[in-house]
């Protein structure tokens, strides 16, 4: 048994946020609906922020199109750079939004010069500016970028935090943070996001290689756009990755249903893909009642000494029983996953307080 605090370390950095995602590697279509998804998703049962969804959503969409816009590829394969990435953080009654990615230098003073246009200008002055721009048609390269950053500034009237960071003679990263303020006030003293901090996680992310990190409340439907972010980034012709990151998510789910703390709907959690060497891990996080800790750490310690001929055929068996209790569906789903995953998966429970633990799972392909 390995101890991997990757997860708890991530979880207790984001502990005080309602919802946390951030994702690091290519972008496509698909990547994007499934992250607007996901973050959707999570904000669906929460009537406070009801009238943010679109704005959020929107912005969402402008942030992902600011990494596109600028996200330039290096000439020479073979230099290593860290990944671009995007991040979204509810902490009290504040969203952040983030992006980075890699610019040439020679773009830089263009767009260090139009952000600091658009953060001179009070609310009614971007406004005649957008109002301009649209009666100008002007939708060049150039304009629809300033366009872009009217917008964000315009939908949040927050300035915008931005900053660019220099590599090398060729390239900078640049770093774009929005603020996003919903009706209801958050707690002052709830830690408050800034680009220096962006900074700093991307350079944790890019050490640890991860992927896609989520936190917040898990219900079953985030197990699609979850999936969907597993499929784009993860493949193995070895493996069905969709069936083993379905029997992982529905195991964290149902961990979470049985023994978690909580209400009924209002279950914590943290789920995180990264990259290990020639692999991939893919990892949960959450609280357990401590009562129930030394039961299931028994079913994991037998499934783990366990030989894959012995496995499948207690498989086989637990499938065919007429009447599957409690107990029956977690062990199945553990050994759904020894199968699936050749037993390469390892867990951790840390002590929180008396009644509380906090059960970390990990499983790499």
């Amino acid at each position: 048994m390995k101890n991997f605090s990757l997860t708890h370390k991530f979880f207790n950095s984001f502990i005080d946020d309602k919802l946390s995602f951030s994702y690091m590697g290519a972008l496509s279509n698909h990547m994007v609906v499934s992250s607007i998804n996901l973050i959707e998703q999570n904000l669906a049962k929460d009537n406070s922020f009801k009238k943010l969804r679109h704005k959020l959503s929107f912005l969402m969409i402008e942030s992902f199109q600011n990494i596109i816009r600028y996200g330039d590829e290096p000439s020479n394969k073979e230099l290593k750079y860290r990944k671009e990435m995007f991040i979204v953080r509810n902490i009290g009654g504040t969203f952040y939004i983030g992006s980075c990615n890699l610019i040439e230098n020679q773009k830089v003073d263009f767009v260090n010069n139009k952000l600091k246009e658009v953060n001179k200008l009070d609310s009614s002055d971007l406004d005649l500016l957008y109002r301009k721009i649209l009666t100008n048609n002007s939708f060049t390269e150039a304009g629809g970028a300033g366009l872009g950053f009217i917008e964000m500034a315009r939908k949040t009237r927050q300035k915008l935090q931005f900053d660019f960071v220099k590599i090398d003679d060729d390239y900078s990263y640049f770093y774009l943070l929005i603020r996003v303020n919903s009706e209801s006030k958050g707690d002052e003293e709830l830690f408050m996001m800034d680009i220096d901090w962006f900074k700093e996680f991307h350079d944790i992310a890019c050490q640890e290689n991860l992927i896609v990190m989520h936190k917040g409340n898990f219900s079953p439907i985030v197990i699609d756009p979850v999936i969907m972010m597993v499929e784009n980034n993860i493949k193995s012709k070895a493996i069905n990755v969709q069936k083993l990151t379905f029997h992982i998510i529905l195991e964290a789910l149902q961990n979470l249903s049985l023994h978690s703390m909580g209400s009924i709907d209002e279950k914590e959690a943290i789920f995180i893909i990264r990259k290990k060497n020639a692999h991939h891990v893919i990892s949960t996080g959450n609280f357990i009642k401590k009562s129930k800790v030394e039961f299931l750490k028994k079913q994991l310690d037998n499934i783990e000494i366990m030989p894959m001929i012995d496995l499948k055929r207690l498989h086989e068996e637990t499938i065919h029983k007429k009447s599957i209790g409690k107990k029956g569906k977690i062990g199945l789903g553990l050994i759904e996953i020894a199968i699936e995953s050749n037993n390469k998966s390892h867990y951790h429970f840390y002590q929180v307080n008396d009644k509380v633990s906090f059960y970390t799972f990990d499983v790499e392909i």
